[in-house]
Formats: C-alpha cells, sequence, structure tokens
C-alpha cells in the first residue's frame, strides 16, 4: 500500500481541499472542493472514512454540507470549530465576497449566501490522536488565525495546516475573531518547531516542504 496526499483547489474559492488515501481507504481535509472531491473517489471507488477540517472560515466548510450527503463520512472538529461553523458571523461567511474582493480583487457576480453546517459528529478540546490505516493523525488546535484554527500532523512527514504556513504569505490574525496574542504565544511556537523537509499542505497556495521557503 502507497500513501497518498492529493491537493483539489476548490471550484468555487481559492482555498484547498485534500485527500490522504491508503489502500482505497481516505480522510478529507477541509470542504473546500465538491466536484473534484467527489470526482477522485468515485473514479477510483474509494470508501471515505473521515473529513477533518482545520478551522470554521466559510471558504474551508464551502462544501461541508453537500459532501456528508452524497459520502455519509463522520466530521471531525474541535469543539470550538464545530460551534462556530452554525454561525454565519463566526465563520464569515456574512461577509463572504468581500473578503474574496479583498484577497483576489474578484467582484463575484450577484451575493453568495450567507450559509451555517452542522455540528462536527467528533470533537475534541485542544488536541486529539487517532491511528488510521497504519498512519497516526494528530489534530491540535492553535488560535490565532481564528480561535478554531487547527493544524493537523500525518505521521510527523506532512501537516495540514489551514491558513497557517502559506507560501510566500504572512500570517493572517486581523479577521474577526482572529488574534495576534494568541498566534504569537501559542500557534507560532509550535509551528515553528516542524522540522525542516515536512511537507507543508496548506489551505491556500501550493504544497511545498518546509524550509524551501527560505531558499
Amino acid at each position: 500500500m502507497t500513501l497518498q496526499v492529493i491537493q483539489i483547489p476548490s471550484e468555487k474559492m481559492d482555498s484547498n481541499s485534500y485527500l490522504i488515501e491508503e489502500g482505497g481507504h481516505v480522510i478529507i481535509v477541509d470542504g473546500s472542493s465538491f466536484e473534484g472531491i467527489l470526482e477522485a473517489v468515485r473514479e477510483h471507488g474509494w470508501t471515505v472514512d473521515y473529513l477533518v477540517l482545520t478551522h470554521e472560515h466559510f471558504d474551508h466548510i464551502w462544501f461541508l454540507e453537500q459532501l456528508r450527503e452524497e459520502l455519509s463520512m463522520p466530521v471531525i472538529a474541535c469543539s470550538l470549530c464545530s460551534e462556530r461553523i452554525r454561525d454565519v458571523k463566526a465563520n464569515l461567511s456574512n461577509i463572504s465576497d468581500v473578503l474574496y474582493y479583498f484577497k483576489t480583487g474578484i467582484v463575484r457576480e450577484g451575493k453568495s449566501p450567507s450559509f451555517t453546517c452542522r455540528a462536527a459528529d467528533i470533537t475534541f478540546e485542544d488536541s486529539c490522536e487517532m491511528d488510521w490505516q497504519g498512519h497516526h493523525l494528530r489534530m491540535q488546535r492553535l488560535p490565532g488565525h481564528s480561535p478554531a484554527s487547527t493544524v493537523v500532523w500525518l505521521d510527523e512527514s506532512h501537516v495540514f495546516s489551514g491558513d497557517y504556513l502559506i507560501l510566500e504569505e504572512k500570517e493572517i490574525t486581523r479577521l474577526k475573531g482572529g488574534s495576534t496574542e494568541d498566534y504569537e504565544a501559542i500557534a507560532r511556537p509550535v509551528l515553528e518547531r516542524i522540522p525542516e523537509g515536512t511537507c507543508i499542505c496548506p489551505g491556500h497556495g501550493p504544497m511545498y516542504e518546509k524550509g524551501q521557503q527560505d531558499e
């Protein structure tokens, strides 16, 4: 069996979802994409075991409910993320078009709807570890970008960093609920300890090896 980590850009946003596949079983990271995920899963006949959320913002949960309906897998998130995806102000979907414009310079046609998602099926407070298909996953809440921001480690070889560690971008803490103090005190020390050579799988932009951004 050979592990695959597949990046799937969103067809709606500028964010990424990921498929972690081993032996025909899959974990989805973030619900940013719908058609790309379904196409890959159905083409290969894979079984989706879980969907893990890195944080509560609209661009990472845009297709969460559609994926739940089609694939019927449990969703894993920290307790705070589970709460905040149920609030249009906390998940920022009430201002999604404004944020999209400031990030991309593109004005959307029409108005994107505010929306909420159902609570996660499996929750944890600050950290969670699990074994899956011969691999080890570790999830840790690291507030700063948002109160519920969570980073996911896979075998210490891959890190799914959400809106942290985006290549050639600084961490954003100015959005509602963000905290520069939490980022500096809690998140940054952990992120800086990630070894060079680790594959970083960010919520936006390309995958890369840590250390590449310093070359």
